[in-house]
């Protein structure tokens, strides 16, 4: 067996149409589908070659997200810091970490963290 990378992220979310809103169009994912007559209701969104879907299965008195980590490769993190600060997102300035990249981060509807990260070494930085 040879694994092949990460092709899918599914996530549960509370509010389809708030996560799609900050999916789509704050942070530029492509949007493939929408199916809200499904049990539960889910979108499908594309971000390079990784698609993400969601799903809608509310729950209460539970956060999200927590101890999960979400890295996207981008070619420019400056240009993307600026596209997300235009979009109205609350987002981390530019940072360069000796983990091996220069990142951003911000926080989804449902608190999951998402960092968009140049890795040192692919044409720029490092």
């Amino acid at each position: 067996m040879i694994l092949t990378g990460l092709d899918l992220l599914f996530l549960e979310v509370n509010d389809l149409e708030e996560s799609i809103a900050f999916y789509h169009e704050r942070l530029g994912f492509d949007l493939e589908s929408v199916t809200l007559e499904a049990e539960p209701p889910m979108a499908t969104l594309r971000a390079g070659r990784l698609k993400v879907m969601l799903a809608q299965v509310p729950i209460t008195m539970v956060r999200r997200g927590r101890g999960v980590h979400f890295f996207f490769g981008v070619t420019d993190v400056d240009a993307y810091y600026e596209r997300l600060k235009n979009h109205n997102v609350e987002v981390t300035f530019p940072s360069d970490e000796g983990w091996g990249g220069r990142f951003i981060s911000v926080e989804d509807p449902d608190r999951y963290r998402l960092f968009f990260v140049r890795w040192y070494g692919q044409n720029g930085h490092g």
